[in-house]
């Protein structure tokens, strides 16, 4: 996006103009488009949706040239559009039982899924010693399965 505002501010080529798109209207839009990337609500689809339309009909570039500016600005409203249910599906989401989940990374959760797919890759990419598969795998493994929620397994294994 960053690299398109100085390109249509200095009104290098005449693609948007064809479109009937003054500069002046696909600088906000762009800057909106960030906005909508930031904040990410799913109600904005609708919004996004509107964006991707007024730049719809820019032409495709012949085989072997360059893009012009509408149809890359075309391109990153419809990439944005076709992605925008599974960039907001962590805020629409709920588990079976209803409750809300928290929102963002809960550091404990982080820590629990670090250790797992830590110990999944030692196993991929083979151990040093067998003496090594049989005590630190089933030592991670009991612990793993026997700590209480959120309890951090590495002061044992240190």
């Amino acid at each position: 996006m960053a690299s398109l505002n100085p390109a249509i501010a200095a009104g290098q080529d005449r693609s948007l103009a064809e479109l009937q798109i003054e500069p002046t209207q696909a600088l906000p839009d762009l800057r909106r488009l960030g906005e909508l990337i930031h904040s990410r609500q799913p109600d904005q689809r609708a919004e996004l949706q509107g964006l991707y339309e007024r730049h719809a009909s820019a032409a495709a570039p012949k085989h072997g040239r360059t893009a012009r500016i509408a149809y890359r600005m075309r391109d990153l409203f419809l990439d944005r559009r076709n992605l925008w249910p599974r960039l907001t599906f962590y805020r629409t989401w709920r588990p079976r039982d209803g409750k809300p989940l928290l929102d963002g990374t809960h550091h404990a959760d982080e820590r629990a899924i670090g250790w797992w797919v830590k110990e999944r890759y030692r196993a991929m990419r083979g151990y040093k010693r067998v003496r090594s598969v049989l005590n630190i795998r089933r030592l991670i493994a009991h612990c793993g399965n026997r700590l209480p929620a959120g309890l951090n397994p590495a002061p044992l294994l240190a």
